[in-house]
Order: C-alpha cells, then structure tokens, then sequence
C-alpha cells in the first residue's frame, strides 16, 4: 500500500505508525546531542516542519516511550545508532500559539492557562499530582511551584521542549507595541517566566529546545534567560528541516508523478532556502512540496494555485511584523559610508513608511537586496534600521542568502514567495500611498513582473 502523504501532520507517533510517508531527520538528534549547549533555540518560516521535528525529540527522550522505541525509530538514523540519553527524560512541551492578545487581562489569562494546561498534560501523562497553584496570578510563580515540587518527586530530569515561543508577541509586534514592551521587558510577566526557566535549568531542567519564526523577542529577555544557543543560521543545520532536491525528485518518483519539467516547476516554485551563505544546499518548503504533490495527484496537473490557502494565511500574518518599522521609526543605512544629506536624515525621522516601501520596491524590482549583516537580536525600544528590516525578511521566509563576489544578498527565494510579496506590496501601497499613484496600473504592472518578467511598467508607475 502507497505513504500517505502527511500534509500537515504534527505528531511523530501517527506518522510511523499510520504509514505516512517520512524523510527521515533523526540523524540531527544526535548531532543536537554533541554540541556544548543543552538549550537551544531554532528558527525557521512558517510551515517548515518545526513542530514535527519538537514532536520527534519528545517521543525519542521520553521515558514512557521507551518500550516503543524499537517500533518507533528500528528504520531510522537513530534507531540504529540510538545515543545513550534515549527514553531518559520527563517532558514538557509547551507551545505558544493560540495566546490571546486583544488587550492586557486576555494576553496574561491566555498565556496563563496555556502554562495551567501544559503542567495538567504533564501531570496526567506520567500520573503525577505535582503542584499546580492555579490561584497565583503570575505564571512564573505557577512554574516555579511546579518544579520546586519537580526536584523532590521526579527520578530523571526533564527535557523542556517550546513551540512557536514568538507567536503572540509577533502579534503585539504588529499593533500594540507597549503592551509587548510591558509583558516581556523587566518587570514583565513573560520576561519573569523565562526568569523561572532559567532557573529551573540550573536544577532539574536538564535541556531545553525553543522554535520559533524570529528572533524579535529574544533581545528582550536576554538579560534573564541568557542561556541558550541558536543553531538558526549554522551551516551543519541547514537542511535539518526542509528538503533536498535529491529528496523532493524521490517523491515524485515514490508517486510515480516524476518528470523533469514537474521537479523544475516545483524548483521554481518551492525550492531556495539556504540559511547560512556556506551552506551547500538549498532547500524546499516541506508544507509546499506535499500541498502541490496531494494537488497534482487529484488532478493530475499542477495546482491552479500555487500556493495553498492555510499556507498563504499564514504567512500574511508574519507579514504584520513588516509594520514594526512603521512603529519605531527607521534609520536609514548610509551607502558605502558616506554621510546621509539632511534630507536623507529628515526623511528617515520622518517617513518610515516611504523608507520602507522604497525597499520593498527595490526587492520587487531587482529580487535582491544587500544585507551586510543579519540581525540577530532586536530591541523594541531603540528605532531600527532598515538592516533590521531586511533581517525579518529573511526570518520571516520571504527573502533568503545569496553570495556575489564578495558581497551577500538577500533574495527572493523562490516564485511562490514572489507572489506573495508582490500581493503585498500590492496592499502596502493601496493602504498607504494612494494619494500619490494609481493602484490598478501598479497591480497590472506587478502582474506583468510575474507573468514574464518585464519590470518597465512598475517601474514607470513608481516613479
């Protein structure tokens, strides 16, 4: 009987067990293993596998899964090489999508009954009463009773696993900026959270793994939580999610659907992320690469969109980061270190929604941009620069490395993302500049780049 192709599947367990069809990354579990540090932090796109893989390393290092284990994992890297901490630890998942952020009392009762439902799941699983103080008010004192009560009752430590640890702030990022400030800077009840974490580390937190989109809200809790290590960008793993293109062609031949002018089109549509400029891959969107395969086989021609709905919803809801520019304020990098003009200064104080719309017309009109250096960490309390602005781009999974010579580019990746991009440009310049030019002919014009390339008619509208 053929795989099932597991769109949108979350949980390792199901995967094997049901017959879907899995590219195997368990190898990365042990490479995880021989770094120094034991708290990592990982980012990625949307829709890049994150929570598959969280789920992988929960039902390897879980103590309950070990009489599994040889059904689970006898085919796999890992399996057959296991390490010596498998089935050792108690695990904690958490995971911070779904935080309400409508206003103050939503976001710390949200956040609070996430925390509340994580520890019960705890509880339940390895049927243990620890202490659950739901009376409290601060999370961080839910927590904190939590593991104090862990050190006296549990045999092993646990393995702290975060999903989308960015989510809701990415959210308050996009239209109330003092409330983010508020709940993750000092006196913050997310930033006290992290606090207790980092405490618990120090006892029977043993390992910790956080994924996330970007990196806007790690800034803002480094000076509480400055114990973890982010592998993002590192070379050795690049390709621990994603696929290769050698991988993607063993699809469709799994599927008997292979043909050179399908993997080309999937190649233009889906394939070109390279996360650190040494790295020697690129790689596909996994979520891609599965939607236009389901696609393909119920029609069997290329999906009409190339895009799938769930994924392009997604991604229109990182775009709201885009605005964070728009809150702070932009300055402008000086080109090739030569000074800015006082109308260059003025227009950067000024106009951080012009400064921001002439990069997106920039990327739209070359597909590239320079980035002389990827930020790392963000600060919601000083203004950013428009290499910060570009750094999201590419977190976000909008744009990714190219090298030239001996400069590096940020570049569009693929058409999937051009379209996307060019849509919302499309909207950036309706909701903000349509006192100065005619949208339809900029739409048209957008339309004629996607179609075949031609950039002359945006480029005479925008002028």
């Amino acid at each position: 009987m053929r795989k099932k192709i597991p769109y949108g599947e979350q949980n390792f367990e199901r995967v094997i067990m049901q017959n879907y069809y899995y590219i195997d990354r368990t190898q990365y579990i042990e490479k995880l293993e021989s770094l120094n540090e034991k708290n990592i932090v990982f980012l990625r796109p949307r829709k890049f596998g994150k929570t598959l893989f969280l789920d992988t390393l929960a039902k390897y290092y879980d103590i309950n899964y070990a009489e599994k284990f040889e059904e689970l994992f006898k085919n796999l890297y890992i399996g057959k090489n296991p390490t010596s901490l498998k089935n050792n630890y108690y695990i904690l998942k958490m995971n911070f999508s779904g935080i309400q952020t409508e206003n103050k009392e939503k976001l710390i009762n949200s956040f609070k009954n996430n925390i509340i439902v994580s520890l019960e799941n705890f509880n339940n699983r390895y049927k243990v009463k620890l202490k659950i103080e739901k009376e409290y008010i601060e999370p961080a004192d839910i927590l904190r009773a939590f593991l104090n009560n862990a050190i006296d009752i549990l045999d092993k430590p646990i393995y702290l696993l975060i999903d989308e640890y960015d989510h809701f702030a990415n959210e308050l990022l996009s239209f109330n900026l003092d409330l983010f400030k508020d709940s993750v800077t000092k006196h913050g009840f997310v930033r006290k959270f992290y606090e207790e974490i980092k405490k618990g580390t120090e006892t029977i937190i043993e390992r910790l793994f956080m994924t996330g989109v970007s990196p806007i809200m790690l800034d803002s809790l480094t000076s509480g939580f400055n114990i973890t290590m982010s592998i993002t960008t590192k070379p050795e793993f690049n390709e621990m999610l994603g696929f290769k293109e050698e991988e993607v062609k063993e699809l469709l031949e799994y599927y008997d659907i292979y043909s050179e002018k399908l993997l080309k089109e999937m190649q233009e549509n889906y394939n070109g992320y390279r996360f650190n400029i040494k790295a020697k891959n690129r790689v596909y969107n996994p979520d891609m690469v599965f939607y236009f395969i389901i696609e393909y086989l119920r029609e069997k021609l290329p999906p009409e969109k190339i895009i799938d709905d769930n994924i392009m919803s997604d991604y229109k809801k990182v775009q709201n980061l885009f605005s964070l520019g728009e809150l702070l304020g932009v300055k402008i990098d000086k080109d090739n270190k030569k000074e800015l003009t006082e109308k260059e200064k003025q227009e950067a104080k000024e106009s951080p929604k012009k400064i921001i719309g002439k990069l997106l017309n920039e990327i739209l009109l070359t597909g590239r941009t320079t980035l002389p250096e990827l930020t790392t960490m963000f600060n919601p309390g000083k203004r950013i620069e428009i290499k910060d602005i570009k750094s999201l781009l590419f977190y976000l999974g909008f744009m990714t490395f190219e090298k030239e010579g001996l400069r590096t580019y940020l570049k569009i990746p693929n058409y999937s993302m051009k379209k996307i991009f060019s849509e919302y440009f499309t909207e950036y310049i309706e909701e903000r500049l349509t006192e100065y030019i005619d949208t339809d002919e900029i739409e048209n014009a957008i339309i004629t780049i996607l179609e075949d390339g031609e950039i002359e008619p945006f480029a005479k509208e925008i002028e």
